[in-house]
């Protein structure tokens, strides 16, 4: 059974974010180059994505379209996102999206996990 993310307030009326344990978690070792994809849950409609990356890791991630790494000195537009690895990512995302990695790295660790929320946007 998935783990649904609940945001409450605190006694002071501050958003407490203490999240339970996903059930909902993937992890790889990218190789160089090589783009690699997971597709969301789709038991329920909107999810909560958590993407940590090994420390001094660079991955490269985007919804919908094979992600990839810069290939020129100048600024270009681009569909995905960097995340290094000193940093949680956190992104909502819907049932069946399509999440694409990729690193420039020899190699770099990832973990991928979804817990799933009433959001709606």
């Amino acid at each position: 059974m998935s783990t649904e993310l609940y945001f409450a307030r605190d006694v002071q009326g501050y958003c407490a974010y203490a999240p339970q344990f996903p059930t909902d978690i993937y992890t790889a070792t990218l190789a160089a180059g090589a783009a690699s994809s997971i597709t969301v849950p789709n038991n329920l409609s909107t999810w909560v994505m958590y993407v940590r990356v090994q420390p001094n890791g660079w991955v490269w991630v985007s919804n919908g379209s094979t992600a990839a790494v810069p290939a020129a000195g100048t600024f270009a537009t681009a569909t995905s996102e960097l995340i290094c690895g000193t940093i949680e990512f956190k992104r909502i995302v819907k049932a069946g999206d399509v999440i694409s990695f990729i690193t420039a790295n020899t190699t770099c660790d990832i973990e991928v996990a979804f817990q799933s929320t009433s959001y709606t946007a």
